[in-house]
Parts: structure tokens; C-alpha cells; sequence
């Protein structure tokens, strides 16, 4: 038995939201302040309607309350969808029992199946909690309303005062609308909260349960009764000496105070009036000393790790008698990146086995979870903050990649995801914004960038994520017109081939590389024509992210100097130092240039020579461009170098530390897109 859905409508950051579960692991995924708590909470309410505050509202609805609730006062709606799928033959499922005042007969059944002489029902039930303002101080509400509240934080008193006193949880079926008692709703699932800040009490509670529930056991309570009785007497054996002396004291007490007349005296006797349950205690063992330690003077990692695998495998005791939901918030906390993805791993092949034996709710700021949990455990939840209708949404990535429009390419992007989402690219899964970038050379350098503009990278929550290619479409099928709507910056590169040294050897136009566009970023601007995805590429000469960088820099001599003899070799930099940027001075003396190095600089300066468009006025946009042909040709091999070393290089600093680098436009101009 499980939640499969859920409606939550003015509830925390939920104005009006519906998200659908899967049976057993649903790892909940997102930006800080996007919802996760808050649903696990929902979740729990269904177990454990704890007291409701004004600040459990849904803010901006209570913001509108001179619209929403001047004649009626504001609610909290959550509708719970359960499913079940229950044998007439299984005597120890009590599902329908727990079911019962929450289903629809009709749906019920319809729901019935049978398949080789065995009959099977799909149970569906539907809980609708309410908790809202009793009637009968509706017009107290109003009233209050009307005399008092000359602004929202006057509202917010008002508010305030009616939710402590005369508010309160109401539950009806949500198929047919019959009212349903509390304790029907709060007895069907045994829900397990485990928060951020989490001790062993948890487990504690849990042991100490299944220990009552054996000991209460019709097969075993006379057995704990005889022991009871025989521990009182060999206690009393071995307190006889000061029982007999207590005893004796009592017993002369010769009516001093009138005990006679209620036929009493005093008797002395020895009770073993224990709880079975408080003997058991989980410790520590040293596996290497063999020493054991109580569970509180463990590490927090490990006691975490302990609590947690604890909880999930008590649910084995008695399956199909406890219908239990975990919900667990940041499992991460205090645990080894190496510990959170074995835990998870664990978890993920228990849900594939069928083994959980419950539903779990997970919500996670970790990339390590999350690089393991499975692309069909996850869900991706995310806070429309835009327009005046602010909201939650989230996706499923299981619906995400199911295929519906007829193709194979969601097909091929999960198992491209399933294969590479590791720790590192799925911090994209919890950022505001992502910039996909092909290279290790983009990414050490776009931070650096985003600096220059006055982008804050940390503020707008951005995850630049180096894909290794161009496989963009894999990555980007992750926000395709899905609810989350996450604004997605692909930079890529134009690879543009200025020369064909297989062919003709000539440099080609300016004017083939403007009109010029690959296929792969035709592709997909035809794969996503969707608002929140841009693509940006290089658009002064560059073919790649280094020529470009380069070109651009070559604005400021010195830059420009400083960058290139980052890439070249030492036999080149020597002849650089000599002649800089004069491309008239390398024709002039390329024989100065030995070896191999002769031969690559000058089948670029033939390149040039041969050139198709020789207009003068094109002349020193042409020798430029050698030089970046030059700098890309000895910069491809070591990308990751030359970036880091751009990085720390102090002939790119000024005095106050600031970068003397120039943003390539195409760079600025995704980053302006991003901020909009």
C-alpha cells in the first residue's frame, strides 16, 4: 500500500499542487527553498496532524487576503490518492480494513481482476484533510477582520489568534465526500519522519515496539509473566536480609495509626515491574577489539548510517501488518560522500528487487545520491517565483524520458544520463540555472567570466556542467517543456574549418563562416524550441572556446601576449618574443624556426597567403585570425593547462585583482539571456 498522489493547496510554498509517487523509492531533488521539506511535512501530516501555525499558510494567497478572505476565512487542503493491490486469499493483509472508510464502491468494484482462479483487487482511496476555521466563528472572523486590520501584519494577528483557538483538521472520503473520524485517517500508515537533525531516538522507538508488541503476543505473555515472577524471587532472595529487617519495622507498627479498623497491615514483597522493552538497547561493536559502546559515543556519520539501514530493515519483521512510509530529510548530513552513495546504492537495489517492503521519501541536496538513486526514483521540484501566481511545480524523470512523442531520442538520453550523470553533472539537478559546456577549458573559465559581467555565481544558484562533447541533446531532454522550467545556456562550439589542410590549404571568407551554422546546433535549435533554452557560439572567428577567447583578447597587446605564450611551445616562444604579433616578420624569418614547428607555422602563413578574400580592408582580421589558428593549434592538447594557467597568471591581474580579460561577446550574451 502507497501514496501514489497527492493535492496540496495553500499549504508552505504549495499554493494549488499535485505530484504523483511511485510505489517504493521517490528521491526528491531541487534548489534550496523549491518545496522538498515542506511535502515531506504534507506526508507527515496524514500520520501525525501536528499543530498547524499561521506561518504554515501559504504566504502569497495570505498576501491577497483583502481579495481571498474577508467573507471566508483561509483552509488547508490536502488530498491523499492511495493504492493497493490486495488478494482475496491473503488473511494477513489488513489493507482493506484500514481502506475501508476511504474507498469507492464503484471504483472498487470495477478494480476487480482474476487470474487463473485467483481473485485481485487494485484498492483506490482517497483521503481529503481539511484544516480550516470551525463555522461557528465564522462571523467572529469577519468581524475581526473588518475593526482590526488595517494591513497584512495586522491580518497575520488577527489570523493568528483564530488558528490557535478555533481551528482544526477535518476528514472526509475523497471519492464520495463522507466524513471520516481522525483516528481512521492517522491508523493507516505507520509514517517515520526522520529529520535533518536526527539522533537514535528514532530507532529506539521502534525497537522498543516490536519488543511490546512480542511480549504482549498471546503465545508469549504467560512466559514473560512466570519470568517476571521468578526474577522477584531471586531479587527478594537476594535482598532477604534488609527485606526481613524493613518488614519487621513495618509490622510492629501495633495499630499506632489506626490501620487495624481497615483490616490492613503492611507487607513487604519484591515486584519485578520492568519494561522488557527499555532492557534492549542497540550499541557498537568494535570489530577489531571486540569492546561495545553505547550508540551515542559513536561518530555522527556512522550512527546516522546505522539509524537509517535500522529503520528500513525492521519494516521485514512483520510484513503485511504495518503499512509504512519513511520520509527522510538530507540522509547526507554527517555522512562520507563514499557512505551516501553506498547507502543509496542499497536502497536503489532493494526498489529494483521490490524488496523495500514500504515507500520511501527522500530529499536530498547531494550529487552523490542522487549520481546513484536512478533516474526513475527522482523527481525534480522547483519554485516559480515570476508572475503573480508563484507556485511549486515538479517533474517525474521517469515521465520525463518516457518516449510519448513517437521517437527514440528520450530512449537514447536516459541511457546516455544513466551512463554519465555522476557526482559531478548531476549538480544540475539542484541548481536554479544550468550552463552546459563542452569542455574542461569552459568550465575552470566561466566562473572567471561570470565574475567580469557581475554575474554572481554563487547568488543565482547556477551549475556549469562540463558534458565532455557535443551531447547537449542528452542533457537538455532533461528540461524539455517540462514543469520545472529551468533556464538552460548551452555554449558550444561553431568548429568552423578556416582550413582544409587536406585540401586546398586556403583560408577561407569571413563571409562563409557568418552564414555558415553546424548541424549539431541546428539540431537543436529544432529539437528544443523552447523559452528556456539558448544557444550561444562563437561569432568573431573563433571555432572553438580558445580562439575565440583568444581573439577577443588580442584588444589589449599585452593580454593578448600573455595568453598566447601560454599555449605555444618553447621553440616557438623564443621566435615570438622576437617578432610578437607582426605576421610580415614571421614570412620574413620563418626559417628561423626549426624542426617540426618550421613545418606547422608555415603551412598557417601559406594558409594566409593563399587566402580567399584579400581585401585589404579584411587584412588585419585575417592576421589575427592566424595567430588564434596558431594559438588553438598548440592549445588543443592541453586545454585544462592553458585555462588554469589564464587563471593565476599576474600579468592578468590588476593591482586590485581584478581580470584584465575581455568576456567573448557570445559568452556575455548567453550570460545576459540567463539573467533575464
Amino acid at each position: 500500500m502507497y501514496i501514489n498522489k497527492i493535492h496540496i493547496q495553500n499549504y508552505r510554498n504549495f499554493s494549488d499542487f499535485t505530484m504523483e509517487f511511485h510505489k517504493g523509492l521517490n528521491v526528491i531533488i531541487g534548489a534550496n527553498n523549491s518545496g522538498k521539506t515542506g511535502l515531506l511535512y504534507a506526508i507527515n501530516l496524514l500520520n501525525s496532524p501536528s499543530d498547524i501555525s499561521v506561518n504554515d499558510f501559504n504566504k502569497n494567497n495570505l498576501l491577497k487576503y483583502s481579495k481571498l478572505y474577508l467573507e471566508t476565512a483561509p483552509s488547508i487542503t490536502i488530498e491523499y490518492s492511495i493504492c493497493h493491490r490486495i488478494r482475496e486469499d491473503d488473511t494477513d493483509d489488513e489493507s482493506i480494513i484500514k481502506l475501508l472508510p476511504f474507498l469507492g464502491i464503484k471504483e472498487f468494484a470495477e478494480n476487480r481482476q482474476e487470474h487463473d482462479g485467483v481473485v485481485e483487487y487494485n484498492i483506490a482511496a482517497r483521503i481529503r484533510a481539511v484544516y480550516s476555521l470551525d463555522t461557528k466563528f465564522l462571523e467572529e472572523y469577519k468581524k475581526a477582520v473588518a475593526n482590526e486590520v488595517n494591513n497584512f501584519e495586522d491580518y497575520l494577528l488577527v489570523l493568528k489568534r483564530f488558528v490557535e483557538k478555533h481551528y482544526s483538521w477535518n476528514y472526509t472520503n475523497g471519492i464520495s465526500d463522507t466524513r471520516a473520524e481522525q483516528k481512521a485517517v492517522t491508523d493507516i500508515f505507520d509514517i517515520r519522519f526522520i529529520g535533518a537533525e536526527r539522533t537514535s531516538e528514532e530507532v529506539r522507538k521502534e525497537t522498543k515496539r516490536e519488543i511490546i508488541s512480542f511480549t504482549k503476543d498471546g503465545d508469549n505473555a504467560s512466559d514473560f509473566d512466570k519470568f517476571k515472577r521468578d526474577i522477584s524471587e531471586d531479587i527478594e532472595k537476594l535482598l532477604s536480609p534488609s527485606i526481613t529487617k524493613l518488614a519487621t519495622l513495618f509490622e510492629n507498627e501495633k495499630n499506632a495509626i489506626g490501620l487495624a479498623k481497615g483490616n490492613v497491615s503492611i507487607a513487604s514483597t519484591v515486584h519485578a515491574n520492568f519494561s522488557l522493552a527499555d532492557t534492549y538497547t542497540t550499541e557498537i561493536k568494535d570489530t577489531k577489539s571486540g569492546y561495545t559502546l553505547p550508540l551515542q559515543n559513536n561518530g555522527l556519520g556512522y550512527n546516522n548510517l546505522i539509524n537509517i539501514y535500522m529503520l528500513i530493515k525492521l519494516t521485514e519483521i512483520r510484513p503485511g501488518k504495518d503499512f509504512r512510509i519513511l520520509c527522510l530529510e538530507e540522509p547526507e548530513a554527517h555522512l562520507h560522500p563514499a557512505m551516501q552513495y553506498k547507502l543509496f546504492k542499497y536502497l536503489r537495489d532493494l526498489d529494483d528487487i521490490n524488496g523495500l517492503n514500504q515507500q520511501i521519501f527522500v530529499t536530498t541536496h547531494s550529487s552523490n545520491i542522487s549520481a546513484v538513486a536512478g533516474i526513475d526514483n527522482m523527481f525534480m521540484l522547483a519554485y516559480n517565483r515570476e508572475g503573480n501566481d508563484s507556485d511549486c511545480t515538479q517533474q517525474s524523470l521517469m515521465e520525463q524520458f518516457a518516449g510519448k512523442d513517437g521517437t527514440t531520442i528520450k530512449a537514447e538520453a536516459k541511457a546516455h544520463l544513466t551512463k554519465f550523470l555522476d557526482v559531478t553533472r548531476s549538480d544540475m539537478l539542484f541548481s536554479d540555472k544550468v550552463i552546459l559546456v563542452e569542455g574542461i577549458a569552459e568550465k575552470l573559465l566561466v566562473p572567471l567570466f561570470m565574475e567580469i559581467c557581475g554575474c554572481s555565481y554563487e547568488d543565482e544558484h547556477i551549475s556549469i556542467v562540463e558534458i565532455g562533447g557535443k551531447h547537449f541533446k542528452y542533457f537538455v531532454e532533461l528540461f524539455n517543456n517540462n514543469a520545472v522550467k529551468k533556464k538552460v545556456l548551452c555554449i558550444t562550439d561553431k568548429d568552423f574549418k578556416w582550413i582544409d589542410f587536406d585540401g586546398d590549404g586556403k583560408l577561407r571568407s569571413y563571409s562563409e563562416y557568418e552564414s555558415d551554422e553546424p548541424t549539431h546546433i541546428t539540431d537543436l535549435k529544432q529539437r528544443f524550441s523552447i523559452e528556456n533554452f539558448h544557444i550561444c557560439t562563437q561569432s568573431i572567428g573563433g571555432r572553438t572556446f580558445e580562439d575565440e577567447f583568444f581573439l577577443t583578447n588580442m584588444a589589449d597587446k599585452n593580454v593578448a601576449i600573455a595568453v598566447f605564450k601560454r599555449a605555444i611551445s618553447n621553440t616557438i616562444n623564443d621566435f615570438f618574443d622576437k617578432y610578437s604579433f607582426d605576421l610580415t616578420a614571421w614570412e620574413a624569418h620563418i626559417d628561423e624556426v626549426d624542426g617540426r614547428s618550421h613545418k606547422t607555422v608555415k603551412k598557417f602563413l601559406d594558409a594566409y597567403k593563399s587566402r580567399v578574400d584579400d581585401s585589404p580592408e579584411r587584412t588585419s582580421d585575417y592576421e589575427k585570425l592566424i595567430f588564434a589558428e596558431i594559438f588553438l593549434h598548440y592549445a588543443k592538447d592541453k586545454k585544462g593547462d592553458v585555462a588554469l594557467g589564464t587563471l593565476t597568471d599576474k600579468a592578468l591581474m590588476n593591482q586590485d585583482g581584478s581580470s584584465k580579460l575581455i568576456v567573448p561577446y557570445y559568452i556575455q550574451e548567453g550570460l545576459t539571456w540567463l539573467l533575464k
